[in-house]
């Protein structure tokens, strides 16, 4: 007897590491040709299904490689019960169907709703604490926070809020900040107390490839079922997400609007089951596409129920959506080679039940508190209708008649007699004269025409407002736009004498007029413009000349605009309308000629790209990140999301950037002082230790080279600031898109080809002439840290109007085609006129 238990226990123990070795070794292959398959381009992807497809060429399977295991663990070929138990291979051609629950739903937490994804002291937890990842009573993982971003290879994703769970996960709504359309996202949780870090590996690289679908020849087909628009696994986290378009995702399913409603009536029924069987129908038959690009004929839905039906009320009735397949849904749990739902009669039969369970009203019987069982005649409710009630049993494989597809049994629906069945679920009794018929669906006709031109109306209603309201709009526009001047000659009254005007000397200004070289080699903008402004006869002395003498700050250089020291000062907008709010218009006039910005830029190391910051941080930062950063509470680029290097912060000395920077990114008192403080060498209490300070102020070019050289010499992820002027063209570093409350992230600078942001791929020594600022950003001040630069001039007029005869000048296309050489955003970017150099 001994030796039979041992026998029996050696068997299985060998038929376990069978199925835990060839398990591993197909999730290692798995894993190693999906990564071999993002190698490919994109628009080429295409290729490998094909070839596998029509060339018939086939990965070798495990079982090919004939590998010896030791007699004691081999596998006992002729006895097929012990060949069920192994794991199917998985490879990117063919993904498993069978997925089954093992156990009950994450039963190794203590949770006093029993199912931790519904449980409300998770979401206490996160009220309590926004910062908390784990229930404080159960230990599971707490819901996504509002504001949340999620990342995908598709789009960047914000939690809106958490709705509820559906489930093997948990719903949200959500946007997309590319286009700030809606979204649901389904939150998957892989929690460590389940899975270890190659369980969860394993998972995500399965989750990756299964994560929806889509018809094998590209057509956009709306059959009622749910498809995901992008499955998202993070490296790091216990969680995966799909995320589907719209909000038809988050309607109720037909178990919540049971538990409202109530009992369904037949000809309700009826409309469910025509509904569902036309979907399955669409899913059983098609050839489709997976998110590895495999292809496959036919899916079974797997996951058919109550919970994975959505109804979703609509003017003649009501639409049934499917979503929730297994294919995705329960990716989590143990891979089985058998289940019962392995063919389509088990998702008819899953359905049969649901009609039941939708005539009945519920599941379980209230007094025995025993399931419902159809072959019980008085679990069935009364009145119901008989060819209906004997087409369900079929369903379920109960009646006399089995069928084989989705299409036969919707086929025997539709010839059900005895009664009249109207699409909207009304129903006409057998035996009606054939007029009363004939009148009653015109009745609803009419019904139908009448709310439909009714919508129409309103409809077009709402087109002729908004075309009046485009109309006059762009009236307004083309009255207010005014066309430039060509040339610095057409300028007419220009006073004449010498003039006297200035602006910060670290400031934008300072640097595209005196900097050599940015408007010709050897050559500065103000050696042109005097150039520009001499009469055509050189003997004749000039008209008018303007001197520039600098100042240290914009706050001082339109002081001495306001005492009479100087005829006019050239600042950024920002920076004088928050010094001066109360002057402008009255004391101070001001027109402005360019734009810039400021830009927050990392190190930039092509051929190291991979490790680099701005890959690592998808090329973006947030408004929060940088006062986190700035104000010394992040000191490892680890904690968001970056590489493991230590944090190096550098900040310009131009008065100019540093104030907007304060008031953009840092905005409030607090953080403006911890701000200062990191800049502020400290000592200690006995003043004989000194702490150096945490910030460092630095020329931009000096920083330029300095962040390069602390990630390549010294491993240190430093970060800066400066004025697009200023880095654009500088290829040690990449400028970051900047993201500020819930808009979604924009870059300084986009390419050429097809107007789109640069990416951390991009080339930026390489291909300095591929990409160029984002003028529609900065212009139309969508980039966070955009300014204007103007020229700001007394409201006087005892005085002559040279400051604003300047202003006409370098507004002229002569001048701006010259700002534009120099690395400034001119307001105007039409070319020189012919004849202007």
């Amino acid at each position: 007897m001994s030796k039979e238990v041992g026998k029996k226990l050696a068997q299985e123990a060998g038929s376990r590491e069978i199925s835990r070795i060839i398990m591993r070794g197909s999730s290692v292959k798995m894993g190693m040709k999906n990564r071999l398959f993002r190698f490919v381009p994109a628009r080429f992807q295409w290729v490998i299904p094909f070839a596998q497809q029509n060339l018939k060429i086939k990965p070798p399977k495990l079982p090919e490689l004939k590998f010896k295991l030791p007699g004691r663990f081999r596998q006992n070929q002729n006895s097929e019960k012990q060949s069920q138990q192994l794991a199917p291979e998985i490879e990117i051609g063919t993904v498993p169907e069978v997925i089954q629950l093992v156990q009950p739903l994450y039963s190794k937490y203590d949770c006093v709703r029993g199912n931790p994804l519904s449980c409300e002291v998770a979401q206490q937890t996160l009220e309590a604490k926004s910062q908390a990842k784990y229930c404080r009573q159960c230990g599971f993982p707490v819901p996504l926070a509002p504001e949340t971003k999620i990342r995908g290879d598709r789009g960047t994703y914000q939690i809106e809020k958490l709705l509820r769970h559906r489930g093997m996960g948990r719903l949200y709504e959500a946007i997309q900040l590319s286009d700030r359309q809606p979204v649901i996202l389904k939150e998957y949780v892989l929690p460590k107390r389940y899975f270890n870090s190659e369980e969860i590996r394993q998972r995500k690289d399965l989750f990756r490839l299964v994560g929806g679908i889509n018809l094998a020849d590209g057509r956009i087909q709306d059959q009622r079922l749910i498809s995901p628009w992008e499955a998202v696994a993070p490296l790091r986290e216990e969680r995966c997400y799909l995320v589907t378009k719209g909000q038809i995702d988050a309607f109720p399913t037909l178990s919540s609007y049971l538990l409202e409603t109530g009992p369904f009536t037949s000809p309700q029924v009826r409309q469910v089951l025509d509904q569902v069987l036309q979907s399955l129908e669409f899913l059983h038959e098609q050839k489709f596409r997976l998110r590895s690009g495999a292809l496959k004929q036919g899916i079974i839905h797997g996951n058919l129920s109550l919970d994975s039906l959505i109804f979703v009320p609509n003017v003649q009735g009501f639409f049934i959506y499917l979503c929730d397949l297994a294919l995705w849904e329960n990716f989590g749990q143990a891979l089985l080679s058998d289940s019962t739902y392995s063919s389509p009669g088990q998702d008819l039969k899953a359905l049969g039940y649901i009609a039941f369970y939708l005539l009945v009203g519920h599941t379980f019987n209230p007094q025995t508190e025993q399931e419902l069982d159809p072959r019980i005649e008085d679990d069935w409710p009364l009145g119901v209708h008989l060819g209906l009630k004997d087409f369900i049993l079929n369903l379920i494989g109960l009646g006399t008649q089995k069928f084989e597809t989705a299409q036969v049994a919707r086929q025997t629906l539709l010839k059900l007699s005895g009664e009249w069945w109207i699409g909207d679920g009304s129903v006409i009794p057998s035996g009606t004269p054939e007029t009363v018929i004939v009148k009653t669906l015109e009745k609803k006709r009419r019904q139908r025409t009448r709310i439909l031109a009714f919508l129409l109306g309103i409809l077009g209603l709402l087109l002729l407002a908004l075309l009046i309201w485009w109309a006059m709009v762009t009236r307004q526009q083309k009255a207010m736009a005014k066309d430039p001047v060509c040339c610095i000659d057409k300028v007419a009254s220009i006073p004449l004498g010498k003039f006297t005007y200035t602006a910060s000397v670290n400031g934008t200004w300072s640097y595209v007029l005196q900097q050599p070289n940015l408007i010709a080699p050897g050559r500065t903008l103000e050696q042109d413009l005097q150039q520009r402004l001499q009469p055509e006869d050189p003997s004749e002395p000039p008209k008018y000349t303007f001197r520039y003498v600098p100042e240290p700050s914009s706050t001082e250089a339109i002081a001495k605009v306001l005492s009479g020291e100087t005829d006019f000062a050239i600042t950024n907008l920002a920076n004088a309308r928050t010094a001066y709010d109360n002057l402008i218009h009255t004391q101070i006039g001001y027109r402005e000629f360019a734009y810039d910005g400021i830009v927050v830029f990392v190190s930039f190391s092509y051929s190291r790209r991979e490790n680099g910051l701005p890959q690592r941080l998808n090329g973006s930062i947030t408004f929060e990140q940088l006062r986190q950063l700035y104000t010394g509470k992040i000191t490892n680029w680890q904690e968001v999301g970056g590489p493991n290097l230590p944090v190096k912060l550098y900040i310009p000395n131009e008065e100019e950037a540093l104030r907007i920077f304060e008031q953009r990114v840092l905005k409030d008192e607090r953080a403006i002082a911890e701000f200062h403080n990191l800049l502020r060498a400290q000592t200690t209490g006995d003043s004989l230790v000194r702490i150096p300070a945490t910030i460092t102020p630095l020329s931009t070019f000096n920083m330029l080279r300095t962040v390069i050289r602390d990630f390549e010499d010294r491993n240190i992820g430093s970060i800066g600031f400066a004025t697009l002027s200023k880095v654009f063209g500088q290829c040690s570093v990449y400028p970051l898109a900047l993201s500020q409350g819930n808009q979604p992230p924009v870059s300084p600078l986009v390419r050429n080809l097809d107007n789109q942001p640069i990416s951390p791929l991009t080339d930026l020594c390489n291909n300095k002439g591929s990409y160029r600022p984002n003028v529609t950003a900065f212009s139309q001040n969508h980039y966070p840290l955009a300014y204007s630069l103007a020229v700001i001039y007394p409201r006087d007029n005892r005085l002559p109007s040279v400051g604003e005869k300047f202003a006409e000048i370098i507004t002229t296309l002569e001048v701006q085609n010259l700002l534009d050489r120099a690395g400034l955003i001119p307001i105007y970017r039409e070319s020189a006129p012919s004849g202007v150099p």
